[in-house]
């Protein structure tokens, strides 16, 4: 069988961690209670590429298993397990409707239960099952092996995934030079910390790195990812060169335990807490959309008029430019709201909406005011200008005839005030355009009205 690209990719990264894993934390023949990367690239592969990856994760594990001693039945049996555990993941995470992406809590938090709940009790019962039965493990190790496969599991995938999926997600919203600088700068710190200032209590180093990595992810979640991998990293070397980290008792197993707690806390709080911030600074932006822009049509609202004709007002005061304030009301709309339902209204305001944009300038702003009434500002205009520009927006108008295939008939009255001339405050002027607007619908509707004030200061 060929495998695809892909999954060659995989089987030989699977492989290679996973020989290094055995080669620095080796417990009992192919189960190590610290970190199985092979595990998080594996499971983080399938969400990415699907079935098609599991190929590469069946023969992964199965020349992983051969070259560490195993027999090949038990290897077979093995590498089936954990393609298996790949699929269920897949299926699962599709099931739950959990984003890849990982861009809410909800999302994080189900991954984090899919690992400890169901893919690692499920792999560590099924492969050392296995390896007792083909005696490939002693009896009086049985359930040891079941936790030491689980909690190296776990973390390994924990570790990992989330990390590889939150780069392949936002690769183009970050910097390999930032990447290199984040993961230099905590290899150098933590160096500092375990080796120079020989640091071993793990509360303390807790304390020392955590705010660190925290403060990443509240900034950019793919650097605090690379962070924490780097400082993991970094903590096995040490502990492997030095074997004085974590020295909290002689037996190694409790030292690989206060390791996993040390890594556990990184790679659970870390993506936890930067999730959060995003969630809460996506939460604050979506608030501030809504409090200032309307959400049919997707303009700023009447909450933004003061501070848009405020701006108007200085612009007069400070380079003497004259603006605009026009005050429009669709003719026939209550008709179609009547006749065909505010569905097909509310289509006619974002059609209305839609076409005033593409008439005016990226200085104009077009506000919707309420209902089906408009104010467009017009800065830096003279009345000549703003007729022609007016007149364009109600020919547009008078060519929308259809909405849904229901025959419609509109058109625009238009009132417009000018700042100085009609005050300088939202009140003056939208009252002054109001009134203008007012008094052309009542005569002919479909036309373009300007206020006594502009015509006495020849605006006209």
């Amino acid at each position: 069988m060929v495998l695809p690209f892909h999954g060659l990719v995989v089987t030989t990264l699977y492989i290679v961690t996973g020989m290094l894993s055995f080669a620095l934390f080796q417990q009992d023949t192919i189960v190590t209670v610290t970190i199985f990367i092979p595990e998080g690239i594996a499971l983080a592969a399938v969400l990415i590429y699907g079935y098609r990856i599991l190929p590469g994760i069946f023969f992964g594990q199965f020349l992983l298993a051969l070259f560490s001693g195993i027999a090949f039945f038990p290897s077979l049996g093995i590498a089936i397990v954990n393609a298996l555990e790949a699929f269920i993941a897949f299926k699962l995470f599709q099931s739950f409707q959990l984003k890849r992406t990982l861009e809410h809590t909800r999302d994080f938090i189900g991954l984090v239960l899919l690992i400890v709940l169901i893919l690692q009790p499920f792999s560590a019962l099924l492969g050392n099952a296995i390896l007792f039965i083909s005696h490939s493990i002693h009896a009086n190790h049985f359930l040891q092996n079941i936790f030491f496969w689980w909690f190296g599991n776990v973390t390994g995938q924990l570790l990992v995934t989330p990390l590889l999926l939150i780069l392949y997600y936002n690769q183009q919203k970050t910097k390999i030079t930032w990447y290199a600088f984040t993961v230099l700068f905590v290899v150098l710190f933590n160096y500092i910390l375990q080796v120079q200032l020989h640091i071993t209590n793990v509360s303390l180093l807790l304390a020392t790195t955590l705010p660190l990595t925290i403060y990443l992810a509240t900034r950019n979640l793919s650097y605090a990812n690379a962070a924490v991998f780097s400082l993991v990293a970094s903590t096995l070397y040490f502990f492997h060169i030095h074997h004085s980290s974590f020295s909290l008792g002689k037996d190694s197993i409790t030292c690989f335990i206060n390791i996993n707690f040390f890594i556990l806390s990184h790679i659970i709080l870390v993506p936890m807490i930067g999730i959060l911030f995003r969630e809460k600074e996506n939460a604050i932006t979506t608030l501030r959309s809504l409090a200032h822009y309307d959400s049919l049509t997707g303009l700023p609202n009447r909450y933004v008029l003061h501070n848009e004709i405020d701006r108007l007002a200085y612009l007069y005061e400070r380079y003497n430019q004259e603006s605009m304030v026009c005050f429009i009301d669709i003719d026939g709309f209550k008709a179609v709201n009547d006749t065909y339902g505010h569905d097909v209204g509310d289509k006619l305001l974002q059609e209305v909406a839609k076409n005033i944009k593409r008439n005016i300038r990226l200085t104009d702003t077009l506000v919707r005011y309420g209902g089906d009434e408009f104010v467009l500002l017009l800065s830096n205009t003279d009345t000549k200008a703003a007729n022609n520009l007016l007149t364009r927006v109600l020919n547009t108008i008078e060519n929308i005839n259809h909405i849904d295939h229901n025959t419609i008939s509109i058109s625009l009255s238009i009132g417009v005030a000018c700042c100085p001339y009609d005050g300088t405050t939202k009140e003056e002027l939208v009252h002054a355009s109001d009134n203008a607007m007012y008094m052309i619908k009542k005569s002919s509707k479909n036309a373009i009205a300007f206020t006594q004030n502009c015509q006495k200061n020849e605006l006209l």
